[in-house]
């Protein structure tokens, strides 16, 4: 069985032509690829080992709800996982602040612009030394250029949690990139929708922080309300986690605590290999997920 992850689903937009995405047309081809094999149409099938493909799609981007039209189309299902933040406070997460500005700038002006804002205003405290070797083999494997994938690891893995949100937004502001959460994200009429649809929606917790990086009341608070406030948008239980950002090091021994008390079924990660049997029995709350670029 393998798992497969996707997130940007869109075609070329001049506006951000270096977003990292999977164009409209190359979806529906994996999902014809895919069926050769057999894609998951029904919850029951996630527990059952055999070579058929479980899709998965993280962030609940306003690109998923066609993604969740083609695949009731082709007799499949998928799993949604939702960040709850955006509903409440009505604003871009910072994960996608920095997708927008590394979709819409290249790599090295936009550094160049975070380390003159640093400089020009005393802060000599964003980066977490310890976070910067724990996690400096991320995105080792990318392809995108070495100055993109340092910004991106800067904001997404030992940026200092309580700056990031207002570096981001000077910087959005100065590449002059405006977008509002509804045009962004699934609204909660959408979620509904596609759950409707047969698909099925979970956990990504509240606001796309390393998970690693929280004490465990924090961590217990993020996925706790997230899969309340699900809950309550779809009426039925929310059994799967999605951890943010993936990998071994984005969760820890409380986040497998919290999942097991919270009680769901499964929680997926990122790991380029296959979902064995004794992951299912043994190792649910940790299963592996290829990116879908891959194919």
């Amino acid at each position: 069985m393998k798992s497969v992850m996707y997130h940007y689903i869109r075609n070329f937009d001049k506006k951000y032509p270096y977003y990292n995405k999977l164009s409209v047309n190359q979806f529906i081809s994996q999902i014809k690829k895919f069926q050769k094999y057999g894609i998951v149409n029904n919850s029951k099938e996630l527990f059952i080992p055999s070579n058929k493909i479980i899709l998965t799609f993280d962030d609940g981007v306003k690109d998923h709800l066609n993604a969740a039209e083609i695949l009731k189309k082709n007799d499949a299902i998928g799993i949604f996982f939702i960040p709850t933040k955006p509903y409440l406070d009505n604003k871009i997460l910072d994960v996608h602040k920095t997708h927008l500005l590394t979709g819409r700038v290249k790599g090295d002006e936009i550094l160049e612009k975070l380390k003159k804002y640093l400089i020009k205003n005393n802060i000599k405290n964003f980066f977490d030394m310890t976070e910067k070797k724990k996690f400096k083999e991320v995105y080792k494997k990318d392809n995108d250029n070495e100055n993109k994938k340092e910004f991106k690891k800067i904001m997404n893995y030992y940026g200092n949690l309580n700056m990031k949100e207002k570096i981001l937004n000077f910087l959005l502001k100065t590449f002059d990139i405006n977008f509002e959460t509804k045009n962004f994200y699934l609204t909660k009429k959408e979620i509904k929708y596609i759950s409707s649809l047969g698909m099925l929606i979970g956990s990504h917790g509240e606001s796309h922080t390393l998970l690693s990086r929280m004490k465990i009341g924090k961590q217990k608070k993020e996925i706790e309300n997230s899969k309340k406030y699900l809950t309550n948008i779809v009426k039925s239980k929310i059994e799967f986690f999605c951890y943010p950002y993936g990998g071994k090091k984005s969760y820890n021994s409380h986040t497998l605590n919290i999942l097991k008390k919270l009680k769901f079924k499964q929680a997926y990660s990122v790991k380029n290999k296959d979902i064995s049997k004794n992951d299912l029995l043994k190792k649910n709350l940790e299963l592996p997920r290829y990116d879908c670029n891959l194919f």
